[in-house]
Formats: C-alpha cells, structure tokens, sequence
C-alpha cells in the first residue's frame, strides 16, 4: 500500500466542511445547535478548520446501552465533534476504499448483512465442494482491545502528515482503551486495521470463499484439518496486532438434508441462519420485525417507515415468505411506505440548499 501526503489540507478544505456539516446534522436540523450551524455553513468553516487544529481530546463519561441482551458502552461526542470525524472520514474514505477487501461488510456504504448473504448463498449454491465445512469465529473485546499505540504507528506508516496524524491521535485517545463506540471515525479506523488480516487470509493461506462482517469471520472449505490450521494461523496473527480471537470459534460440517431430514449444522452469521437449501432469519429478529410491523399502525413516523424498509431489505434475502404474509403483511404495506419516503425526500430536497449543496450527492 502506497504512503499518502498532504491529508490535513483536505481535512479542512471547504468542500469537505461542507459535506461533513451536511452528514453529520441529518435527523436532526431542528435542534437549535445544529439549525444553528447548518444554516450558516459558510461562516462556520473558519471555525472548524480552527476547531481541528486546536483539538485535544476530552475523557467522557461512557454510557451503557443495550442491544437485545447485551451491553455496550458507547462514548456520544458532541456535535462539533461529529463534524470533525466527518471530516476526518471524508479525507480518509478515499484511501481505505481504495484496498478494501470484496467481501468486507460492516458499516460500509452499499455493503450491509443484506449483500454480504447475497454472496454466501451464491457461494452455498454453486460451489458445494468448498462449501462443505466452515470455520466461524469472531474477536474477544474487538474495539475496546484495539492498541492505541499499533494503531497510531499503522496509520503513520501510510500517511506521512504530522498534522493529520496528530489529530488523529488526540480522536483515538478519547476513549481509554480501544476505539469509543459512538465515533463515526472507529468503525473506519476499525476496518483498515484488519485489512493485513484479510490479505492474510486470502493470499496467504488461501481461502477461497471468505467473509467478514466487522469482527466476525466465516471461512468455508473442503477439509476439516486445512481450516483448523488456518483458524491457528490466523489466532496467532491477530496476537501480532494486539487482539485475541474469542474462544468460541467453531468448525463445522455444513448443513445438508437426507431424505428431506437436516443433517449437520446450519451457520448462524449476521442474523441470518443460512442451510444448504434456505436462508431464514434469527428468532429474536424474526419477532423483533412482527413486533414493529404491529406497533407501526400507531407510529407512522418517517423514522419507523424507514425502520420498516430496512427490515424488508431483510427479508429479501430469505426464505420466509410466509412469516411475512401471516404476521407482517396485515399490518403495513411497504407500496406506501415507500410512496410516503420518496414524498419526504422530495420535499426535503426541495428546501433550500446553501451554495448549491445537494445532499444527495454529498
């Protein structure tokens, strides 16, 4: 991978400031901070080009949310500060776009759950041969057990820019540990770090199908032994950049059926169950979505319309038709709510744009 110089005059140029305002306030303009700054944008550029050059990092307080039954601790940074990672990320998109690995899913534009099943039941259906068992693990701790100080030495390895750099390193050590969720910068930082572990894996020790979804890996193979090795292999790698593999990796004959019977094991990856001859959701997904389709009568909001397609993009990926039409489809129709998005977005369009920003293009 090349050295890149020159990042911190596109941190700050006025087109990125731009940009980064308009991302960072969408959903919530009409607070009075943020109206207070979208509507001025020209006058504000001075000051967050001034406001990146003085940044020095503040401890904040975590806080505790939940996400069905776990835990997670996420550090909330004001909205200046959410500019600043935009702007950050709108100089740095460019160059980790640049060697992203194909099958790399998670917080990516255009690459969620819904593509990345896409290529695995591609794969399920076409190449049983080097489908025939999988190698599924994840990282112990992945953001909080990010070192700083590895972290800070890959990024100056490829970008030769002390002001750029430095700024960098007062965002990471905002959080003790690791990279804080709640950044809109970690889950970058996060994917560029693993990407020498998916060279690794794929030129290396030659996987052939292999994905990953943040933390979370699947390798599929032909031989039991060959990924045992590569889950090994792959367990002392991550050692090298200071993570640890989670102890609850799995390898596995996939699924197949016998005489209509369900042999062996099905995957269980992004919420997906994927066997050799369907894909359905999770459970807990799968009544998350009945329960919101019910609820949606009351709350028609543009944020739940939004919720709901999201949930179809779901379901296109499965086989559950029929939990749809008896537990779903009596409730909402996605004809409308896909009617009522596309009037919100004209009209949102339609508002007044400073110095001919369009925000479809940004």
């Amino acid at each position: 991978m090349k050295s890149y110089n020159h990042i911190w005059e596109i941190v700050i140029s006025p087109d990125n400031i731009r940009k980064a305002i308009c991302k960072a306030s969408l959903g919530k303009r009409e607070r009075k901070t943020v109206k207070e700054i979208y509507e001025n944008i020209e006058a504000e550029i001075p000051k967050f080009q001034r406001f990146a050059e003085n940044y020095r990092h503040r401890n904040k307080e975590p806080r505790i949310i939940k996400e069905g039954q776990k835990e997670r601790c996420i550090i909330v940074p004001s909205f200046k500060e959410q500019v600043l990672h935009h702007m950050i990320v709108g100089a740095l998109q460019p160059i980790i776009m640049k060697r992203m690995y194909e099958h790399c899913h998670g917080s990516i534009p255009g690459r969620g759950p819904a593509l990345a099943a896409y290529h695995i039941k591609k794969w399920i259906r076409h190449d049983e041969k080097n489908v025939k068992y999988f190698l599924k693990m994840d990282i112990y701790h992945f953001f909080a057990s990010i070192p700083h100080d590895m972290l800070k030495a890959y990024i100056a390895k490829y970008i030769h820019d002390p002001k750029f750099n430095k700024l960098m390193g007062e965002v990471i050590d905002c959080a003790p540990d690791g990279l804080p969720l709640g950044f809109h910068t970690s889950h970058w930082l996060a994917n560029w770090y693993l990407q020498p572990l998916d060279t690794f894996i794929k030129q290396k020790l030659g996987a052939v199908h292999y994905v990953r979804y943040m933390d979370d890996m699947v390798i599929f193979g032909s031989n039991k032994r060959e990924l045992h090795k590569m889950r090994k292999a792959i367990s002392e790698f991550l050692k090298s950049i200071g993570l640890e593999m989670k102890g609850n990796w799995q390898v596995a004959r996939f699924h197949r059926t016998s005489n209509g019977v369900d042999k062996y094991r099905f995957l269980d990856f992004m919420g997906f169950r994927f066997y050799r001859n369907r894909t359905a959701l999770r459970k807990n997904i799968m009544l998350r979505m009945t329960k919101r389709a019910r609820r949606f009568t009351k709350h028609k909001g543009i944020y739940s319309c939004r919720k709901m397609i999201a949930a179809l993009g779901w379901l296109n990926q499965t086989d559950t038709y029929g939990m749809y039409v008896k537990w779903m489809k009596p409730y909402i129709s996605f004809r409308n709510i896909k009617r009522k998005i596309s009037r919100y977005d004209r009209r949102v369009r339609r508002e007044k744009r400073l110095c001919g920003t369009d925000l479809k293009a940004v």
